[in-house]
Formats: C-alpha cells, sequence, structure tokens
C-alpha cells in the first residue's frame, strides 16, 4: 500500500462516520437550519473526497510514468550498445576543443589527433677563462652573450582506427645559418596496446637510458639536460623497436629498445659504399632496456600534468605523501664504423698536457649501466643517478686501429663513470606554494685511461610556474671546472673551457 493510500484511507473512515451519524438521526426530523448546514458539509466532504481520488489518480499515473521511462532506457542503452544499428542511426561526426592539445576526434572514438607545442627561448652568458689547454699555444677564448631558441617544436598526436593504436609526431626547428631555421622529423612512432603490461612501439624514440636523459625538457628542474652526465652518457634518439609495459597497477614499468644504432636516428639500410659511413649504419643493433619500480606510490594532490610515463623532476603534483622510486638501465652496442657517440679521454701532449680530448666510439664495444633513484614530497623532490661506461678496444689495437687507440696507445679496457645529485623546493609562500620554485645540483664525471682526468659542476637556480609546467620562467647559474664535451644544446662551447654559465628561458608549451 503506498504512502497516500495511508493516510486517505482514515480520513475517509472519519467521513463516513460522520455522514452515517447524520443518517441515524434523520428519523427524528431535523430544523430546517440543521438540514441545511448537514447537506453543506456533505458537499464539502464529497468535493475533499473526488479531489484526494484525483491525486491517489496522479500519484498512481506517475509511478507508472516512471517505470515506463526507466524500461525506455534501458532499452535504448541495450539498442545503442550495438555497433552497427548506433552508426546507421548516428553517422559520425567530429568533436573539437582543448585538453592539454587542441584536438579534433570523431564521435564514434575511431579517430582522434591532438597538436602541441613547445617555445623556448633563452638568453646565456657564457664566461669562460681566455686559455685553454685544448687550443694551440697563443690561441684565447672570449666569452658569448646572447638570445637563443633552445627549442621550437611543434607535435602531433592521437590514435587511429582504435584506442589502443596511437602515434606521435615530433617537428624540431633549428638554426642553418645566421638567417634562417629548418624544420624536420625530431621523434616519429606508432604504438599498440595489447594489454598495459604489454605495448609494442616502432619508430624514432628517445632512447631508455638514463632518468635524466628518459624525459620532456619542459618538466626539468633547470633549463636543460644534466650538464655533465647527460653530454656524455647520454644515448641519445634510435630508430627501431620498443617493446615495454606498465607492471602491477602501475607501480613498475619496462622500456626493451633495439635500434639501429645509438644518437643516430636518420640512418639508412640501404647506402652505396661511398655514404656508407655518413648515411648509413654497421650491421650489429644496439640495445637498452630500462625498469622503473615505485617502492613508495604516493598521493598527490593534483595530477601530472600530460600523463607521462616517465617521472617529471619536480613535485609540481604536491604529494602529500611520500613517492619514492627506483631505476636501472642498461645499454650495448658493438660500433663497427657508426661513430655516433662522442667519447671524452685523457689527452696527453707535450705542450699541453692534461685536459679532456674527444674521440668518436668507431671500433669500440660499449656497455653501460646506471642506478636511478627520484623522491617526491610536499613540494620537494630530488633525483640522483650514477652511471657507468665500459669502453673495450676489443680489436681496436689491430689494425686499422680504434681511435681511441691511436689517441691514448691503451688497448685495455678503460671505465668511465659519473653521477648527480639534484634537488627543488617550492617556497611555502601563502597563496603561492606552487609558484615559486629552488633548484640546486652537483655532478661530477671521472675518466679512467692510463689516469685520471675529472671535472665537477655545481647549478643553483629559482623557477617561477607562471602556469605550470605550460608557461615557466626559469634562471640558473652554472660552474664548470673543465668543460669534458662541447655541445650547444647543453649551453657547452669549448673542451677543457673553466666556464661560468648563466641562463634565463621563457617556456610556453600547450
Amino acid at each position: 500500500m503506498s504512502g497516500r493510500l495511508r493516510w486517505l484511507c482514515p480520513l475517509l473512515l472519519v467521513g463516513l462516520a460522520v455522514t452515517g451519524t447524520g443518517v441515524v438521526r434523520a428519523a427524528d426530523p431535523p430544523p430546517v437550519d440543521d438540514a441545511a448546514r448537514l447537506q453543506a458539509l456533505l458537499e464539502a466532504q464529497q468535493r475533499q473526497i473526488e479531489r484526494l481520488e484525483e491525486r491517489l489518480a496522479a500519484a498512481e499515473q506517475g509511478d507508472t510514468d516512471q517505470a515506463r521511462v526507466a524500461a525506455m532506457k534501458q532499452q535504448i542503452r541495450e539498442i545503442l550498445s550495438e555497433r552497427e544499428f548506433r552508426e546507421s542511426l548516428m553517422p559520425a561526426t567530429v568533436q573539437a576543443g582543448y585538453d592539454r592539445g587542441f584536438y579534433i576526434r570523431s564521435t564514434d572514438e575511431k579517430f582522434k589527433i591532438v597538436f602541441g607545442g613547445l617555445f623556448q627561448f633563452r638568453f646565456t652568458h657564457y664566461g669562460t677563462r681566455s686559455t685553454n689547454r685544448y687550443l694551440a699555444p697563443g690561441l684565447q677564448r672570449d666569452d658569448r652573450t646572447g638570445f637563443d631558441f633552445a627549442r621550437i617544436r611543434f607535435q602531433v598526436s592521437g590514435h587511429a582506427y582504435d584506442p589502443n593504436l596511437t602515434y606521435f609526431m615530433e617537428f624540431e626547428s633549428t638554426p642553418d645559418g645566421p638567417s634562417r631555421y629548418d624544420t624536420g622529423l625530431k621523434y616519429g612512432w606508432i604504438n599498440y596496446r595489447f594489454v598495459d603490461e604489454f605495448q609494442f612501439q616502432a619508430g624514432i624514440m628517445r632512447l631508455a637510458g638514463m632518468r635524466s636523459s628518459f624525459g620532456s625538457t619542459r618538466a626539468f628542474h633547470t633549463l636543460d639536460y644534466t650538464t655533465l652526465t647527460e653530454a656524455v652518457y647520454s644515448l641519445g634518439d634510435g630508430l627501431g623497436v620498443r617493446f615495454w609495459g606498465k607492471l602491477l597497477e602501475n607501480r613498475g614499468a619496462y622500456y626493451l629498445d633495439i635500434v639501429n644504432s645509438f644518437n643516430s636516428p636518420g640512418t639508412r639500410t640501404i647506402t652505396n659504399d661511398e655514404d656508407l659511413y655518413t648515411n648509413g649504419h654497421d650491421n650489429n643493433p644496439a640495445i637498452a632496456l630500462r625498469t622503473t619500480w615505485a617502492l613508495l606510490e604516493g598521493e598527490s594532490r593534483d595530477k601530472p600534468e600530460g600523463g607521462s610515463t616517465f617521472w617529471a623532476n619536480s613535485d609540481s603534483e604536491y604529494h602529500t605523501a611520500p613517492a619514492w622510486e627506483l631505476g636501472f638501465h642498461y645499454a650495448y652496442t658493438e660500433d663497427r664504423h657508426d661513430g655516433n657517440l662522442r667519447i671524452p679521454y685523457p689527452r696527453k701532449t707535450f705542450f699541453a698536457p692534461g685536459g679532456f680530448g674527444l674521440t668518436s666510439s668507431d671500433g669500440l664495444q660499449i656497455h653501460q649501466l646506471g642506478l636511478d633513484t627520484g623522491f617526491k614530497f610536499m613540494g620537494f623532490s630530488a633525483t640522483a643517478e650514477y652511471v657507468c661506461r665500459l669502453l673495450d678496444v676489443r680489436r681496436g689495437s689491430e689494425p686499422p686501429f680504434t681511435p681511441l687507440y691511436q689517441l691514448t696507445g691503451d688497448g685495455s679496457s678503460n671505465v668511465q663513470h659519473g653521477a648527480y645529485l639534484e634537488c627543488g623546493y617550492f617556497l611555502p609562500i601563502p597563496g603561492m606554494e606552487k609558484k615559486f620554485e629552488v633548484v640546486a645540483r652537483v655532478e661530477g664525471i671521472s675518466t679512467n685511461s692510463s689516469g685520471t682526468e675529472g671535472t665537477w659542476a655545481y647549478t643553483g637556480g629559482l623557477n617561477y610556474y607562471i602556469e605550470g609546467h605550460r608557461v615557466k620562467l626559469q634562471t640558473d647559474l652554472t660552474k664548470v671546472s673543465e668543460v669534458p664535451i662541447s655541445s650547444a644544446t647543453h649551453s657547452l662551447a669549448n673542451v677543457n673551457d673553466d666556464a661560468l654559465i648563466w641562463r634565463t628561458q621563457l617556456q610556453v608549451a600547450f
């Protein structure tokens, strides 16, 4: 019995009782005034009963309508769940908007394309001592000061035919002489997700090596990759395939890269003999393996920007519970003629002893191992990494001789190693807790080849997050005791410079 019937029935009984009393007393002829009064009362009760009956009928009809609507909704869901019927009834259309990039997608969710961009406008002052042991006697170097576009990139990503079939392309503009920029493909790959634990990727990709290099520069503490360890131990980009996946509810991850060679994504398999050493690659693939494991998953107040699989340096998510991750990488290649990696070594000259020299990896078998860790909690973040590289000249001491052997005369295996520690902290300014971040880093590298040659670098900086990592202003100051390798991207001008580098950068990403 409904709630409305429960209170209606007693009311009807009271009305009948009153009516019955009137009937019993009708045996005695009532006065004329009493008869009129009773007649009016009966008519009022009748109207009230009619109104109650109308409400009861309306309520019952409403309950029936709600049941019918619920049944119709269920039937519609079942009908629209059939893909063929849905496509015939509602042909696919497109939607557009912005969600961490400008996107266009079809309503049937088969296709999606997202456009993004990255601009890093930089001011650099590179101060160095006038003398340099790497140069001929009497030559001197001047300081460098000016503006650059460190990176101009345009990204296209999304999925096609199936949300599990994703793609990514990134185009980069780089200076080509003093009056123009050339644009070309930096990265490009397709990825298919069978399950979270197993995915396949093919194309040009950033290789799974060091923690400091396996990620986007837009999420870094400082303006660029680690000054020394990345410039020396980076595997760079490669053309090949990747097998990877996420394990145990995203607590762990693995990456296995098999590519033509390290740091050379533009090589080709078929070339003529004249172009083999400039455009081709040798017959030995290079392999890189990286694994990560979250000892503490942590809880963050905000979602990470971009949803990337790599560990962003700063605690921009603001973890309310500690997050701690460990990583390991191993890389191997036997370079027969590619020479794509630049190898620093201790120079031995009569006129200018000491200092670093540079040669190629041609003729070397290379094993590289690295351990790394990252920690985040309440706006504080720390990253540390150690890398060891074994250089085996193998047959390099026999004709035609490996370049490293020719320069050092050492036919034994050589060991190089380096490490860094980097920290950041968001200043607890009321109302601006995630705006200002102070950062610091210390780095060291050593080359052991018939002696020891090493260097240290120290960096301190301040970041202002205008709109998270999308729009931020950064500045840092780096002191390098002896530059081991030259790299315009990493603001390192000349090998063996005693450099003081001040950089300020405005980043805009969308």
